[in-house]
């Protein structure tokens, strides 16, 4: 499994932008490897097996996005492929895959 550790990129570039909307919390790498275990390593939007090293490659998703009031606490992030986050962008979850959210789905179950 690649880890999110302290010195990535992605990391710094998060922290960055959830200072630059005004978003509360901060998460570390054991949230993050705690999300990926709960999501059975499983993409949170389309449920395929995440990329670990390839051009498809995991990320980290603010569920409700930064800039629409999200907190960047771990209680606000998921694990998605690189396709599923850059399709969803700055939308909620339930614009970007509506039939994901209706009502019985078991989101994350």
């Amino acid at each position: 499994m690649t880890s999110y550790s302290t010195n990535d990129r992605h990391r710094t570039r998060n922290r960055a932008r959830a200072r630059k909307c005004g978003a509360k919390g901060v998460f570390d790498g054991q949230d993050v490897e705690r999300r990926i275990d709960q999501q059975e390593a499983r993409c949170h939007y389309c449920g395929e097996e995440l990329d670990f090293d390839g051009p498809n490659k995991w990320q980290v998703d603010h569920f409700i996005p930064l800039s629409r009031g999200g907190s960047n606490w771990a209680s606000n992030i998921v694990v998605a492929c690189a396709g599923c986050n850059r399709d969803k962008g700055d939308r909620f979850p339930w614009e970007y895959r509506p039939a994901r959210f209706e009502e019985g789905c078991g989101r994350d179950g």
